[in-house]
């Protein structure tokens, strides 16, 4: 099957899969969306060379606080023996921790470690659709 549909060809093989396309990638900027490459079958994921901007693009995260959610799972992310005495990242250590601290001294963002109440990763309940966990937060807030 072959058609002309807006975005291009629209092909499919004898299996049913869509062939002879390509995909074009775009990143996405506070200015706008930005075509940074392409992907198709044969090429897979190409990247268009842009000219260098000057510095890093912080904008997206200027002047805010990241909010880094997760769960209590050692030896990725524990509260210290005496957490109850300090505030904040510091109630924390562990693997991730010190990930996220050194991520955030070398793009310098600030940003605030939250354990998920239900200590979930996530997972969407049959019958109220609902996800719980580290994904229910990222989807709800």
């Amino acid at each position: 099957v072959r058609i002309q549909g807006l975005t291009g060809n629209v092909q499919f093989d004898h299996y049913g899969r869509r062939v002879n396309y390509t995909m074009d990638v775009f990143e996405l900027k506070n200015t706008g969306p930005r075509k940074v490459g392409y992907w198709n079958d044969m090429d897979k994921l190409v990247l268009i060379q842009h000219e260098p901007t000057l510095g890093n693009d912080t904008s997206a995260i200027e002047n805010r606080t990241v909010v880094v959610t997760t769960i209590l799972e050692a030896p990725y992310v524990m509260f210290k023996k005496n957490h109850d005495t300090f505030e904040g990242n510091d109630k924390f250590e562990g693997y991730c921790v010190d990930l996220a601290s050194e991520i955030a001294k070398h793009i310098g963002i600030k940003y605030k470690i939250a354990i998920v109440p239900d200590g979930k990763y996530g997972a969407r309940d049959p019958e109220t659709k609902i996800w719980n966990g580290m994904v229910g937060e990222l989807v709800y807030g």
